[in-house]
This record gives C-alpha cells, structure tokens and sequence, in this order.
C-alpha cells in the first residue's frame, strides 16, 4: 500500500487501528497463558536478548612489593573479560594495567605510580616493548629499592606469559636511561633467579597464619604448594616441575629444574609446626 493511500483523519484508519490494537491484545493474552510453548507448526518463541554481554574471566599472576620492600611476592587475580576471544585485550595489556591498580591483598604494595597510564604495549619475538606516559617517572617515589621493586613486578608479571621473555621500558614512546637513578633501562630486562635468602616478616606471617586458621588459603598448608606459588618472587617459574625432596617437623626441601640447573627450596613453619602451620619460603640455592 502506498505512504498517504489512506487520507489522514479517515474513519477506517480509525478503526483499522482499533481493531489491530484488539487484536494484538488477544495474541499477547494467548502467549501468556499458553507459557510461550511451541506452536503446532513447529515454530520456537524467541529468546530475548540480554542487554549484558556474557563474561568470563582470566587468572593472572602480578608481582607486588612486599610488606617491608624486600621481595616482591605474587598475587593470583581473577580479572573479567568478554566470552568472546575476540573481544578480549591481549594478557600483556590487562597485565599492565592490573599493575598500575595496585594489589588488592592489603599484605602487599604498589610497584608503579598509579598516576601513569599505559600508552601502548607491542610484543614481537619475545621482546615486549611497554610505553608508559612521563608519570611512571615524574611521581615514582624513588630510591633504589623503590625503583628495584617496580622493575621486578613489571619484568617478573610480563614475563610469566610463556610468549614474553624480555621487557622494554619505554616513556612517551623513548628509551629513558632510568627511571629513578639506580638502574640501567636502556636495554631490554630479563627475567633471572636470584638465590640466597627469602624474607618474610614477623607480621606478614603472623597475617598468614590467620588467614589459615580461619580456612583461607589452605595451600599455605603444603610445602609443594607454596614453592610453586612463590619461588617466582626469585625468579622461578610456577609451571616447572617441582619435586618435595623432604619434610620434617617445621622444615622441608623442594627442587626443581630451570634452564639446565638444578635450585633447592628450603621452606620453614615460622608460626605453628605441624599439619596446621603455614610454610613459608626461607632460602632458594643453585644446587
């Protein structure tokens, strides 16, 4: 029918109207008491459509300094995406910008300023070249142990992704010799194991044995456990293989595999002995 075939204010519009409306009354009465069951022709009603788009999420493991900037220790995050693979960003970038939010365990401290914002992240060949804006250095609170913890966050949590082995730092798109005065930049930064002791302090396993006797954490509990989880604030990796060589009344040893040499865990029970106390790393030694 043609646009204005019917002249505007005719009767029959009127009531060609009216009836449609009627009629459409009885349909959506039928629906509802029939509970939207399929018609005898076979058909299906259709589903509406959520206005939220489905989620999913990821675990990724970041680095944060300790509660006395003498390690920097992992925490596992749970991060929500989209369903959809393809609208998902790439791990590297939530990996970032997970950092600069800071921890969440109220044990641990922030690495980067949250002031800065990533600007790019690129990763070819294993190298990831991370653009930062000039607030990673303008509000960097400074000091060497301040500047050390933020380059092992960012290198130890980069390079936990089995595609990234080294980590350029780049500010407003160049390389800066350093970000606080003490350590070289120029070039890209590995991932390496550093061996000797293994800090914990009185009041962070204090807070751990807590969290244990009120059910959390429960991993706490094994030595196995606690060595896969962090012997990465040295630099190992948690997917390695690692071995319980012995346990005993409040000690136990662990080794494990990286790159052709062979490292001893030496864990500790620094609060309770015995199946309820939690472990904790002491030592990591190149056997």
């Amino acid at each position: 029918m043609r646009k204005n075939a019917i002249p505007r204010g005719s009767g029959f519009r009127t009531r060609f109207a009216w009836m449609g409306g009627v009629a459409a009354s009885f349909v959506l009465a039928a629906l509802l008491l029939t509970g939207c069951k399929p018609s005898a022709s076979g058909g299906t009603p259709v589903q509406p459509v959520s206005p939220v788009p489905s989620r999913d999420t990821v675990i990724l493991t970041l680095y944060f300094c300790d509660d006395q900037a003498m390690e920097v220790l992992p925490e596992r995050r749970e991060v929500q995406v989209p369903s959809d693979p393809s609208q998902r960003p790439p791990l590297y970038t939530l990996v970032v910008q997970e950092l600069l939010k800071g921890p969440t365990d109220p044990l641990l401290r922030k690495t980067l300023p949250p002031e800065a914002k990533l600007l790019s992240i690129q990763v070819t060949d294993g190298l990831a070249l991370v653009n930062f804006s000039k607030e990673l250095q303008t509000r960097h609170w400074g000091g060497s142990t301040g500047e050390a913890m933020t380059l092992l966050s960012l290198v130890n949590s980069l390079t936990e992704l089995p595609e990234i082995q080294k980590v350029q730092i780049l500010v407003e798109g160049k390389k800066v010799e350093t970000l606080a005065g003490h350590f070289d930049t120029t070039e890209p930064l590995t991932r390496s194991v550093r061996t000797g002791d293994f800090f914990t302090s009185e009041a962070r396993a204090k807070a751990l044995q807590e969290r244990v006797d009120k059910g959390q954490e429960s991993w706490r509990k094994d030595p196995l456990e606690v060595a896969k989880r962090e012997s990465g604030a040295k630099g190992l990796l948690s997917s390695l293989d690692y071995k319980l060589v012995s346990k005993e009344a409040g000690k136990a040893t662990v080794s494990v595999e990286y790159n052709g040499k062979t490292y001893v865990i030496v864990l500790g029970q620094p609060q309770k002995q015995g199946e309820q106390g939690i472990w904790v790393i002491k030592s990591i030694e190149k056997k």
